[in-house]
């Protein structure tokens, strides 16, 4: 029996000015259901979940050492979201702590300096061995002239779900470090869109066990420009089931109407599978 509430989205989503692209999966039954999948937008900070993706797989095979200090290249220092920006310059923090700075504030300085230990090419040399075409890193954070020169960063609703469903499932590289990956989203901050309207877990502290009756623990990651509105995500309910959302929208008239569009999706989304 499908349970995922087709026309409940269908009837939000028609009221929204602008392009979306959907995929929800519930991870107990595998019911699946998308609106333009492979529909490509520009990722603006949904793109820092396969960085750290990447970084994790790279620490699990020795690549790279996390706790180990880091000094911050100063061509990374840029503005926008993130905490970094406002400490002194001297501050060394660990791989480790830039990973989590990166998902849980969606820090820009930490996500640049984390580019440059995975690479950019690395890093579509990865997507591209995993099976995601249409993920795609070809500048830093805040840099606006390489967006003016045709450089941006893609990714699409399909194959951001499909690596969410890797990192649930505990199969993105082995059980513990897609668990990794899952404890660093659920840290979340930026919880304006997906779990806005739902009985969320208000503070994540690693206990699973921890989850109250009649609220939902929400691993999730925005992303944010003009006109573009994301959010991801994996929702754990207190008996353990999961689901998860990857909605993308573009070429919004209105970016507010957007995030209500995404938060309205998710809401109609738990009350169809929380029980």
């Amino acid at each position: 029996m499908k349970r995922i509430p087709q026309n409940e989205i269908y009837r939000i989503l028609s009221g929204l000015a602008g392009t979306v692209g959907l995929y929800v999966e519930d991870c107990q039954s595998g019911e699946i259901f998308t609106i333009n999948p492979e529909h490509v937008f520009p990722s603006a900070s949904v793109i820092k979940v396969p960085m750290l993706a990447l970084l994790m797989r790279d620490a699990q095979q020795g690549l790279v050492d996390l706790d180990a200090p880091r000094t911050i290249d100063p061509r990374n220092r840029v503005g926008g979201t993130g905490i970094l920006c406002e400490l002194g310059t001297d501050y060394t923090p660990s791989l480790r702590d830039l990973a989590k700075l990166m998902i849980v504030l969606s820090d820009n300085i930490a996500t640049n300096e984390i580019m440059d230990v995975i690479g950019m090419e690395r890093f579509n040399s990865f997507c591209r061995e995993m099976g995601y075409q249409n993920i795609t890193l070809m500048r830093k954070m805040m840099d606006f002239e390489a967006i003016q020169q045709g450089k941006n960063n893609y990714m699409c609703a399909g194959e951001s779900g499909r690596l969410l469903s890797a990192i649930s499932r505990g199969e993105f590289v082995n059980p513990e470090i897609s668990q990794t990956i899952f404890d660093i989203m659920a840290s979340q901050q930026c919880r304006n869109k997906l779990p806005a309207l739902l009985p969320a877990v208000a503070s994540y502290s690693g206990s699973k066990s921890a989850i109250p009756e009649g609220q939902v623990l929400v691993a999730n990651k925005t992303g944010d420009l003009v006109g573009i509105q994301h959010d991801v995500g994996i929702f754990e309910l207190p008996d353990g089931r999961r689901y998860l959302i990857a909605m993308f929208t573009g070429d919004l008239e209105n970016d507010s109407a957007g995030i209500a569009a995404i938060s309205q999706v998710s809401l109609a989304v738990y009350q169809a599978l929380r029980d």
